[in-house]
């Protein structure tokens, strides 16, 4: 498993697109929108941005692999079965990494709504940038994960990125996994969506009442 200080960097890194994302409709809507003489392709540089850490949310969903396949995990839930003590270990480990991927879970949806909502406003097509998005997201998820690459590479070698992706997309195995990797990163947003809403309705009525 790994050390705190790891699973707060991971959690950090997952943090910086919504913060990016926030930043640039902010931008785009009162310095490029209300005529202010700044064209939104000026903030493209924050959107680039934005898409190269969006990745860093998703990976957090991938982190249960340490639960499910390392070794101390394995041998330790084979273990619990006559040991209460560790049963509840094991119970203990289980509610963390819900709750660590959980958290990748809502940095997803909220690093992907405000931009939803904005182009929404807009009247751009869902599907036009959505699609793109989540494969470009699953793409980063594959490229950190088995290549070990970084978000901040992106600026700081983008050439070697780039050759790294083609080398990653000429596999047609690759290609398939990162298809379908995307089809479900983009149920899990929408039913993390569906959840923000009720959660917001319910808080509403409450209010209300």
């Amino acid at each position: 498993m790994q050390s705190p200080n790891w699973i707060l960097w991971n959690m950090f890194l997952s943090a910086i697109p919504v913060g990016l994302v926030y930043l640039w409709t902010y931008c785009i809507r009162h310095y490029s929108l209300k005529r202010r003489g700044v064209h939104w392709l000026a903030f493209t540089p924050l959107i680039v941005l934005w898409v190269a850490f969006l990745p860093n949310t998703c990976y957090l969903l991938t982190e249960w692999r340490h639960f499910l396949f390392d070794r101390d995990f394995v041998e330790m839930r084979d273990a619990a079965g006559s040991d209460r003590t560790l049963m509840l270990h094991v119970a203990r480990q289980g509610l963390f990494f819900l709750c660590y991927s959980g958290f990748g879970v809502l940095c997803l949806l909220y690093a992907i709504r405000p931009a939803e909502q904005f182009l929404t406003k807009l009247r751009v097509q869902k599907a036009l940038w959505m699609v793109p998005l989540f494969l470009f997201t699953s793409l980063g998820v594959y490229l950190g994960l088995i290549v070990r690459l970084n978000s901040w590479e992106i600026v700081s070698r983008p050439l070697g990125v780039w050759d790294t992706t083609l080398n990653a997309l000429s596999s047609s195995l690759v290609v398939k996994t990162v298809v379908v990797f995307a089809f479900l990163l983009w149920i899990c947003y929408e039913i993390a969506s569906v959840w923000a809403d009720g959660l917001t309705l319910r808080i509403k009525q409450k209010r209300l009442v």
